[in-house]
């Protein structure tokens, strides 16, 4: 596989599951893919006490949101990713602010299709950032009820808001990853189930933009069964 100049970053907050990153990541890198990690801080620890050095500051990154194909969102506990959630003196955090801006951003001269993946109940930060507003998403399964809870909270407070479809009905319904498509700026939302869900939502991404082909090679190289959708 040759190399190319694709770029993928990775937001990381206090918290942050490691599975969630490494597992879509891992996909990335074997697909050619050059990753950075964005922080608000210099150093970053997961909830597995595992500590990220940034690449950049989300502050840096906002300016240069053009470059990367691919925005990678882990989830966390539900006690690491709720204060990013509630306003900060009536404003969202940075780091939601830095999600939703990714997903609007545009550039007209840069015709490349980029994409918003969130890992398991990263998708309560999109959420959170109307994100998910006027599209289909999904969550754990057991983090369902709050992914409603979210997006129902961000349609009480925006007027104009569509809402936001939450599958599956019944929790015991799995759903692997859902990608609801493109968003009104030309950007792809995608979601997953579980943490490991990760690799099959990174799979589908390579997919679409390189080759279904080079998916599955990459899922044979990692020994993963790809749940392809």
């Amino acid at each position: 596989m040759s190399r190319t100049q694709k770029k993928a970053l990775v937001v990381i907050f206090p918290g942050f599951n490691v599975l969630d990153v490494s597992g879509p990541v891992s996909v990335l890198y074997n697909s050619d893919f050059s990753v950075s990690y964005a922080a608000k801080d210099e150093l970053t620890t997961s909830q597995e006490s595992a500590t990220i050095k940034r690449d950049i500051s989300l502050a840096e990154a906002k300016l240069h949101l053009s470059d990367y194909e691919i925005l990678i969102v882990p989830g966390s506990r539900p006690n690491n990713i709720l204060p990013h959630m509630e306003p900060e003196q009536g404003q969202l955090s940075e780091l939601v602010k830095f999600i939703a801006c990714f997903a609007s951003d545009t550039d007209q001269d840069n015709v490349r299709q980029r994409t918003i993946l969130a890992v398991c109940i990263g998708a309560y930060l999109l959420a959170s950032g109307g994100v998910l507003d006027g599209l289909t998403a999904t969550t754990h399964r057991l983090a369902l009820p709050g992914l409603r809870g979210a997006t129902q909270h961000y349609l009480d407070q925006t007027p104009g808001a569509k809402g936001t479809r939450i599958v599956p009905e019944d929790p015991s319904d799995l759903v692997s990853y859902l990608d609801a498509g493109l968003n009104q700026f030309g950007v792809r939302i995608i979601t997953t189930g579980a943490m490991v869900n990760g690799i099959d939502a990174a799979l589908h991404f390579v997919s679409l933009g390189l080759s279904r082909s080079l998916a599955i090679e990459v899922a044979e190289i990692m020994g993963h069964r790809w749940k392809d959708i």
